[in-house]
């Protein structure tokens, strides 16, 4: 199997590219994953020195570190059995990744890196995947990590790049729900920070163009539909955790309701929830219950004139806060 490489970039140097891929490298190796870490493109052939980059991603964790030149490549690598030609042949091919810092021209998928003192605009040189900043926005939609946060970081490496990688991480996250014996359980959050919390989540309901025609001019013979919808969407927010088995009872501050209307290409009513409040647990299932509810009283509201309304693509689009940081959906 080839190993996956990725190239870390940014703007211009001392934006700390050394030391995220320092972090990153126990993250990854505690999750059982093979990493070299490498220089990219140097101009000169000197080995790194103790306290070096390549001396330090080797302390981190790399199985092979090194860096690139112009004209080829310096390796050295950390292993229990003796460095034999065999050994050597196959120590690069039976990774699972290299990450190389630098080298924008590369082309490998790109992570950026955006420090907002040094450098907060973006270059997005072609084959950028993700953004690791210390930005809590950015005008992009490229998925926005956290860059103090590794954990997060390798959680997007994993599910996006190895094979294999998300259902492991499915199966490490995923069961919290459930305690040793496999009983369901509620997380118990008490120990989390309290924290801004945002979530975003939209969904459709498509309809007659006559149907659509009746919801604009409010003739339906129940009343306006959008106001309801409006109003369930909020109750549903608020009513999420009596809904959702294991969701948290919830003291939300804000929700935000919209519609947009369109004939073409298909008639449909587009609904989008925004939750926030200020907590110890995400608003995700908050904001796509709103969705949920809101496109269900749409439905009902408009059942007696058009029984073949379809209600679709409800998703979540953007997360704030919390541990896993930003996550921004990459196609709507």
């Amino acid at each position: 199997m080839t190993p996956v490489i990725i190239n870390l970039v940014a703007a211009q140097a001392d934006t700390g590219k050394t030391t995220v891929i320092e972090k990153l490298l126990p993250e990854l190796k505690a999750r059982g994953f093979r990493v070299a870490a490498l220089k990219g493109n140097l101009h000169h052939r000197d080995l790194d020195l103790p306290g070096k980059d390549s001396w330090r991603y080797a302390r981190a964790g790399a199985e092979v570190a090194g860096f690139t030149t112009l004209e080829g490549f310096l390796l050295h690598g950390i292993t229990e059995q003796n460095c034999s030609d065999a050994v050597v042949a196959t120590l690069l091919r039976d990774l699972d990744l290299i990450l190389i810092e630098g080298n924008k021209k590369s082309s490998n998928p790109k992570i950026e890196i955006v420090r907002n003192a040094i450098n907060p605009k973006p270059l997005l040189p072609a084959g950028t995947v993700a953004i690791f900043s210390d930005l809590k926005i950015l005008d992009s939609e490229l998925p926005l990590i956290d860059l103090n946060n590794p954990e997060a970081q390798a959680d997007f490496i994993v599910g996006r790049f190895l094979p294999g990688g998300m259902t492991s991480l499915m199966n490490e996250k995923n069961l919290t729900h459930f305690d040793h014996s496999g009983r369901p359980r509620m997380v118990d959050v008490s120990a989390k920070e309290q924290s801004l919390r945002e979530a975003y989540a939209c969904g459709e309901i498509t309809m007659a163009a006559e149907t659509l025609e009746l919801v604009k001019g409010g003739r339906m013979a129940k009343g306006d539909v959008l106001a309801v919808a409006q109003v369930a969407a909020v109750m549903a927010v608020k009513e999420t955790g009596r809904l959702i088995p294991m969701a948290h009872p919830l003291g939300i501050s804000g929700v935000e309701v919209d519609f947009k209307l369109t004939a073409e290409p298909e008639p449909k009513i587009e609904i989008g929830v925004w939750v926030k409040l200020t907590g110890q647990t995400g608003v995700e299932m908050e904001a796509l219950t709103g969705v949920s509810i809101a496109a269900l009283t749409i439905y009902d509201m408009c059942k007696a004139v058009d029984k073949n309304m379809v209600i679709k693509n409800i998703r979540l689009m953007q997360k704030k806060g919390g541990r896993s940081g930003h996550y921004r959906r990459e196609q709507s």
